[in-house]
């Protein structure tokens, strides 16, 4: 039998209103977010969507990750990931027609490449766009002049008569837009050499049989794609040699093609290699120095390797091996490591006796020892300056410098040329030989201890800037200033401007004045021509090819331009033009941040730097990672003394080192997990803070 239902009560006659629940009774309103966290959404918790960890996976100390992206809401995650997954589908069909309807020639060179590693996009819109082995030369860019990226004019205060850098060939080319088929114009151009003026370098090509026709993978066992390694040789040879040459390239080369070891080995060919790999803009993730399936680690590794087996019976290839292992490491941001293969180098050239000439020796011999010398002298000379320690070798080698004729020459070619033009690379080696030679002893004079500064007299200081004028006004004639051209042309003139600043920075500090020269007006001419030739440089060859001491001049730029910015006046065209000068930094150290970590590194501490405003205007400008993870990850990567910013060792420029900013992003994580502060990323509207402000340099 059912037992009986439960009458309902009537209503109350008088409910009570909303607006008499007491204040208590109300819920807090939940604040919205995009998405939540892959633990918080499994476990059906209120995620708070900080990132990389949110509040509720710190305090439960669970891993933390998310599916979207800082803004974006699972939906429009998925909606993306379709999208991405539909492009992808669509490059591998392509790529499928592509193994099916070419030559068997050519297939093979497509499947190596993607057993090396490459992306299939990149295999395929080379395919498409012509030839795969003209597609994959060197021409990543076919623009003939590069715009500014914040105001596409030359700052005003450039403009000084005494500027002899805006009466140049190359600026005054440079400065007339040009049309974007002007490639087409190269044809009429009857004078090859003129060319070097009209393009940008990265268009040119290598001419050089030996390399073209060389069995590159007989020397080493990372890979065995000649077709990848010849191309690896011509961009060491482009874009790397000229400036920091550690052998003579024709001795190198002709014992490369036949096999003979004297002036040739499988160590030196790793570390080339290895050095190449960063130019080869082919692939994306070549700055990724620790990926073991990256090529240039293995490159690296190798030629590591052979180095520790070499240096107990070391032969000149070891000791030339040795310094670019140096120069890559260094540019990977681990100079802790690098600076004892330099260290090992000049002790292994000192113990075959490459800094003294000796008897019976070879006409070869003669010459690669020099080259081998000199060039060990000219990069602990740039080192000691630019880290402020006393140079390793206090003068320099005894051997002469190699005469023009003798030193080799590399040849290139520019689109639709007849015939190769010079670099007049034997010019640009005892250009900077010499003045290295002026370089190194203002440092011996000014750093007799490691990092301290000893004031030398502004008698001194004006006696070495007679010496500097008197080789600036010997270059030959294609170094002058109204000459260069080229890109290691335009870096002889930077760097000749950087060390005059260098050398007079201090004394307008204390406010010295002389009757033959006044400081401030030596500084205020040099950091004018600094920054003209750096605007000439990018207008006419850009800043994404490798230049691997390019980073050293952005930084110097940047942060020079960012102590000027902040006490100029917002809103005039001074600040405007200061602000450009900063964009211009920014996208050169990120672009040059693609090619190697060190680059990338000191762009984030620039822009953790920069005020907010500026910080959004360099996001609308470049398209890079809005979030923290990339400066989490050089907490393990980097470990760097390299001073970043600084023209001298002054008082007041503090401590500003790479290793610095890694122990001040370091203590701001710990803070934060201690605080319980939420990690912001840029584009939230709130920021985590701008270097130095929480932690500055009396932290150093």
């Amino acid at each position: 039998m059912s037992q009986p239902l439960r009458p309902l009560l009537p209503n109350s006659p008088n409910p009570p209103r909303v607006e008499a629940l007491s204040h208590n009774q109300h819920r807090t309103k939940r604040v919205a977010i995009p998405a939540a966290c892959e633990a918080c959404r499994k476990r059906k918790s209120k995620c708070s969507a900080e990132r990389p960890r949110c509040s509720v996976c710190v305090e439960r100390q669970t891993p933390c990750e998310y599916t979207t992206l800082p803004t974006e809401t699972h939906l429009r995650a998925q909606k993306r990931k379709l999208t991405d997954l539909e492009i992808k589908c669509q490059e591998y069909e392509d790529l499928l027609g592509i193994l099916r309807s070419r030559p068997n020639d050519e297939t093979s060179q497509i499947l190596q490449r993607l057993r090396n590693g490459e992306d299939v996009p990149a295999i395929v819109k080379a395919v498409q766009d012509g030839d795969l082995l003209l597609q994959l030369s060197l021409n990543p860019d076919s623009r003939f002049r590069y715009e500014f990226p914040y105001n596409q004019e030359m700052p005003s205060h450039l403009d000084n008569p005494q500027n002899p850098y805006l009466q140049s060939t190359l600026y005054k080319k440079t400065s007339v837009p040009q049309p974007l088929e002007y490639i087409e114009t190269l044809r009429d151009v009857e004078d090859e050499s003129e060319k070097v003026y009209l393009a940008p370098y990265h268009t040119a090509k290598l001419i050089d049989s030996r390399i073209t026709s060389a069995n590159v993978s007989s020397w080493t066992k990372v890979s065995s794609d000649n077709t990848m390694l010849r191309m690896l040789l011509q961009i060491y040879f482009v874009f790397e040699f000229s400036f920091h040459p550690y052998f003579h390239k024709d001795l190198f080369l002709d014992d490369l093609v036949v096999g003979n070891r004297r002036f040739c080995s499988p160590l030196l060919v790793n570390a080339v290699l290895g050095a190449a790999w960063h130019g080869y803009s082919r692939m994306k993730n070549r700055a990724a120095y620790w990926l073991p399936d990256n090529l240039g680690y293995r490159f690296l590794a190798e030629a590591c390797r052979l180095f520790e087996l070499e240096q107990t019976n070391p032969t000149i290839t070891t000791v030339q091996a040795g310094a670019i292992i140096n120069l890559t490491t260094n540019i990977n941001g681990i100079d802790d490591i690098s600076w004892g293969y330099m260290d090992k180098s000049i002790k292994m050239a000192e113990s075959i006796s490459l800094f003294s000439p000796g008897l019976d020796e070879s006409r070869e011999w003669q010459l690669s020892a020099s080259a081998t010398a000199w060039s060990l002298f000219n990069w602990q000379a740039f080192a000691a300056f630019h880290t402020f320690q006393p140079p390793t070798l206090k003068i320099p080698p005894a051997r002469p410098l190699p005469e023009v004729e003798d030193y080799g020459e590399i040849w290139v070619k520019y689109p639709h040329g007849r015939e190769p033009i010079p670099m007049f690379n034997s010019l640009v080696f005892r250009a900077v030989s010499e003045f290295r030679v002026i370089m190194n002893d203002i440092t011996r004079l000014s750093y007799s201890r490691p990092k301290c500064f000893d004031r030398m007299s502004l008698d001194a200081a004006i006696v070495y800037r007679s010496r500097l004028l008197a080789w600036y006004d010997s270059l030959p004639g294609p170094l002058q200033a109204r000459n260069i051209a080229l890109p290691c042309h335009l870096k002889i003139h930077i760097h000749y401007h950087v060390l005059l600043i260098g050398l007079f920075e201090p004394f307008v500090q204390m406010g010295f004045i002389h009757t033959e020269a006044n400081p401030s007006t030596i500084v205020s001419h040099s950091k004018a021509c600094f920054e003209t030739l750096m605007r000439v440089y990018y207008r006419r060859h850009g800043f994404q090819s490798l230049d691997v001491t390019l980073v050293q001049f952005l930084h110097l730029l940047g942060f020079g331009a960012l102590k000027d910015y902040s006490s100029a006046e917002k809103g005039t065209a001074a600040s405007e033009a200061i602000r450009s000068t900063l964009m211009l930094c920014a996208k050169g150290l990120w672009e040059q941040g693609q090619n190697y970590y060190l680059s990338e590194a000191i762009f984030r501490m620039f822009r953790q730097s920069m005020s907010l405003e500026e910080v959004l205007i360099v996001q609308k400008m470049i398209e890079i990672e809005d979030y923290d993870g990339p400066l989490d990850h050089m907490v393990q990567e980097i470990r760097s003394q390299w001073p970043v910013g600084m023209f001298s060792m002054t008082d007041d420029n503090g401590v500003r080192t790479l290793e610095h900013f890694i122990r001040w992003w370091q203590q701001y994580l710990q803070d934060k997990a201690l605080d319980g502060m939420a990690m912001d990323h840029d584009g939230s509207g709130s920021m985590s803070p701008r270097y130095p402000e929480r932690y500055g340099a009396a932290q150093g």
